[in-house]
């Protein structure tokens, strides 16, 4: 039998990632940016039987029937797509009236496809504006290839999800010890949207590591019967509650409120990102049907280097606006242990051009800059910003500040300097260099049934010290296994793959003494979290410096198969002007 859980599983895509900041920020992460579809060993022979029996007529349904899946996200303009037939040419266009844009694309071997995503396809032409009322449409193209598939899928046939018109504000804290969010819920009559067919989260995925948090995942929900906020065990923690009402007897305002949290609950739930989702309808098992979900905070336009701009255009790069006069040798050096009391904690993303700073105070004045070489005008990249409540400040992506002028590509010894500044004028500050550590073969499965990934580590001209990395496989679908959470880690000390018996992961070194490769070796897996791995985000995570209690410093994250560029609308286009230091 094919339960409800077990569908949604197939047609759920993963992230991010993603969203984020790694995941967790306010950036991208439907289970960041959704959680990736994949197929359990014991429905994945009826799945396949389902997915693979594509309309036997030129038939298109709206919203989309299972195991068809649809998902828009307007506030990235972004389609997640699952449950189609494996391997298959689509057309998936955005309609108002007429067509907007269009992509096309073929669908991986889970009959998965996203667009406007990382890992997926562009828009053609213009990346569109989605909005309340658009429709998303996927239908099978008439190709060579889907002609060879067994059984074709019928050219033209497909599915649909119409855009829900459902906004929201950020999260807050209004003094009383709860949380609340405000927002608006319209179907296309004008009347309101039913609260059976609406869900407001919270997600953050510091609720999990958080010591003083009791949440024990990523995200809180409210809804008409309660929601949901788990503890230990997967339990709801008692106490703790998510409702969900409408804020008169026939207005489309609503309020959610989390009750029961403590404040440094209350804390990372108005940092986390706040989404609502709405959609057109629910089957008698429980399935939810043509899905939006709308993200607080994120902003539309291309969300992949390379793709077209939206209807305003592309914004065109500009040498970078100067920072504040400093003077790089007065910055503490994440390198030297000595600074570690008053550093900050600072993660480069090069893949993504990206910059995550946490554990400064809220209202702090920040200068980011990038510099390349020694030359008279090395600064390459210049951001600036106000620290927002949670202590976070990002550049380059979804909730944070753009680059100055031109977005810069990051690369391996580029140096970044987090300034402190007040009044115009530089307060203090740290500098770290960008770590060249890189994932060159991502997870196989070797000969010995046991998952392997591959890469290189150097700093400096010098192979980094495997004690200070950490590999690291990404997905969110691990938490529906014994593992319990979403990523698998490696380290020389055994890693970490949680509750699997004999489980471990092993970064070791590999090649010619002194060599700068590494393995991680993941032992102890069963298939299905094997093929979660396959499925997953690879990453290396190299640091400049630790200490006693293993804290990392100038932290580097390469991200295996992530692109740079502008990470989010309105932000400029790459360049590669510089300038000085003022």
């Amino acid at each position: 039998m094919i339960t409800n859980e077990e569908n949604r599983r197939f047609h759920c895509l993963q992230h991010a990632v993603n969203h984020g900041v790694e995941a967790g920020r306010a950036g991208n992460q439907f289970g960041q940016k959704g959680v990736r579809a994949v197929v359990l060993p014991t429905v994945a022979a009826a799945l396949m039987l389902v997915a693979a029996g594509a309309a036997s007529a030129q038939t298109i349904y709206n919203p989309p029937q299972l195991p068809m899946d649809i998902t828009v996200f307007p506030s990235r303009d972004f389609a997640s797509i699952a449950g189609f037939s494996n391997n298959a040419d689509v057309l998936v266009q955005v309609r108002r009236g007429g067509v907007v844009s269009d992509a096309v694309g073929r669908t991986n071997a889970m009959g998965a496809i996203e667009v406007n995503h990382p890992g997926g396809v562009c828009w053609r032409t213009v990346t569109p504006d989605i909005t309340a009322g658009d429709t998303v449409r996927v239908t099978y193209r008439d190709t060579a290839n889907n002609r060879t598939l067994v059984p074709p899928p019928v050219a033209g046939s497909g599915a649909a999800t119409s855009t829900r018109n459902i906004v929201a504000t950020q999260a807050f804290d209004p003094g009383d010890d709860t949380v609340v969010i405000k927002g608006k819920a319209i179907l296309p009559s004008g009347s309101r949207i039913p609260l059976t067919r609406l869900e407001v989260r919270i997600v953050n995925s510091e609720f999990i590591d958080t010591l003083s948090s009791r949440i024990s995942k990523r995200e809180i929900r409210a809804d008409r019967l309660g929601g949901r906020i788990d503890g230990p065990g997967g339990t709801p923690i008692p106490g703790t509650s998510g409702t969900l009402v409408y804020d008169s007897t026939t207005g489309t305002s609503f309020t959610a409120t989390f009750r029961g949290l403590n404040a440094d609950e209350r804390q990372l739930a108005v940092s986390g990102q706040t989404r609502v989702m709405g959609w057109q309808q629910t089957t008698t098992a429980g399935d939810r049907l043509g899905m939006t979900i709308y993200e607080v905070g994120e902003i539309g336009g291309p969300g992949i280097s390379g793709c077209p701009p939206g209807p305003q255009g592309v914004i065109a790069s500009t040498p970078p606006s100067p920072p504040v006069s400093y003077s790089p040798t007065s910055l503490l050096e994440a390198s030297f242990q000595g600074n570690q009391p008053s550093l900050k904690d600072v993660t480069v993303f090069p893949e993504r051009d990206f910059i995550s700073i946490d554990g400064i105070d809220p209202g702090t004045e920040l200068q980011v800059v990038v510099r390349r070489g020694t030359t008279d005008k090395p600064v390459i990249g210049t951001a600036r910003g106000i620290v927002a409540a949670g202590g976070v400040f990002e550049v380059n992506h979804p909730g944070g500040v753009c680059w100055t002028g031109q977005t810069p590509n990051i690369l391996p010894g580029d140096l970044i300097d987090v300034l402190k500044v007040a009044n115009g004028t530089f307060v203090s500050g740290q500098t770290q260099r960008v770590i060249d550590a890189k994932v060159t073969n991502p997870a196989y499965i070797n000969a010995d049934g046991n998952i392997r990934v591959n890469g290189t580590a150097t700093d400096n001209g010098v192979a980094l010290p495997l004690s200070f990395m950490e590999q690291r496989i990404i997905n969110p679908d691990f938490t529906t296994t014994r593992i319990g959470r979403r990523d698998i880690r490696a380290d020389i000390n055994g890693g970490r793959v949680d509750n699997v018996p004999d489980g471990a992961g092993n970064l070791l070194r590999t090649g010619v003494s002194p060599s700068n490769q590494w393995r991680a070796v993941y032992t102890g897996l069963n298939a299905t979290e094997k093929q979660l791995a396959l499925a997953g985000q690879n990453r290396i995570m190299a640091w400049l410096s630790t200490n006693d209690n293993g804290d990392r410093f100038g932290l580097t994250i390469s991200e295996f198969g992530e692109v740079g560029g502008p990470g989010m609308g309105a932000c400029p286009a790459p360049g590669n002007a510089s300038i000085a230091i003022p």
